[in-house]
């Protein structure tokens, strides 16, 4: 019989009492939600981020070191299938736009009220299962935009489509500039260029997937990713992660093991 699929969440909050009791109320939920770590700031956020690859992340907005949207703004650049929700007592509309540029999932204030957040959840859970869609490409209409406008367009098209073959004509095609200016002002902005950007999305998703789908072959990992190819994404996972993806699903698998 098929296990039921668990979600897997990270709490960010500094404050410890705070902290506790959201997790406590999550707990309750008895939804298939599992809260499988806590930070007390966004730069610790991030490392739980990079090991345990989470579905969702909850994460107060104003915290020392790095705030909660900092913390969003890495995971909406680097790991576009991980969803993030704002928990704040700062009621103010400034917060919520930001956010919202960022992809945030929801904004949800303190103090957090349990049907709020068992609401937030059953909406989170309803997305998670309707998650096949397939997204249209953007399409530019003018080319009134300024550079950085433009490598936020890359940026987001790249997120929405790197399952896909994505060539570097493609973009020029869809975004009405030269592949030599698309370059060019997308490795002065990022400091990576377009095909390094599309490989580290890539890349992490994947490390998701294998460490998420223990039994998935990696055939369909590199399908699931953008590779038609399994040779040619271990090749590129090897390259880019210094061991194969079977090598890196045992040893996250051997880590998990010991926490």
């Amino acid at each position: 019989m098929k296990k039921s699929r668990i979600y897997k969440c990270i709490v960010v909050e500094d404050e410890t009492l705070i902290r506790k009791n959201l997790i406590k109320k999550i707990n309750s939920l008895n939804l298939p939600i599992e809260v499988a770590g806590e930070a007390t700031n966004g730069g610790d956020a991030i490392q739980l981020v990079e090991r345990l690859y989470p579905d969702l992340v909850l994460s107060d907005i104003k915290m020392p070191n790095f705030s909660g949207l900092e913390l969003a703004k890495y995971i909406h650049s680097n790991h576009p299938n991980i969803y993030v929700a704002i928990i704040s007592g700062y009621n103010e509309f400034s917060y919520a736009q930001e956010a919202i540029k960022y992809s945030v999932m929801d904004y949800i204030l303190k103090p957090v009220k349990m049907d709020e957040l068992k609401e937030f959840f059953h909406k989170f859970l309803i997305h998670m299962d309707a998650n096949e869609q397939t997204l249209d490409s953007y399409k530019i209409q003018s080319s009134e935009l300024d550079k950085e406008e433009l490598c936020n367009l890359i940026e987001h098209f790249i997120q929405d489509n790197y399952k896909k073959d994505i060539s570097m004509q493609e973009l020029s095609d869809k975004f009405g500039f030269t592949p030599e200016y698309l370059s060019k002002i997308f490795k002065k902005r990022n400091g990576d260029t377009i095909t390094k950007y599309l490989t580290k999305i890539r890349m992490n998703e994947a490390k998701r997937i294998l460490i998420q789908s223990e039994d998935m072959e990696i055939q369909k990992v590199a399908e699931l990713v953008g590779y038609k190819d399994s040779f040619y994404f271990s090749r590129v996972f090897k390259n880019h992660e210094g061991v194969y993806p079977s090598d890196f699903r045992k040893s996250a698998k051997g880590s998990s093991s010991t926490l």
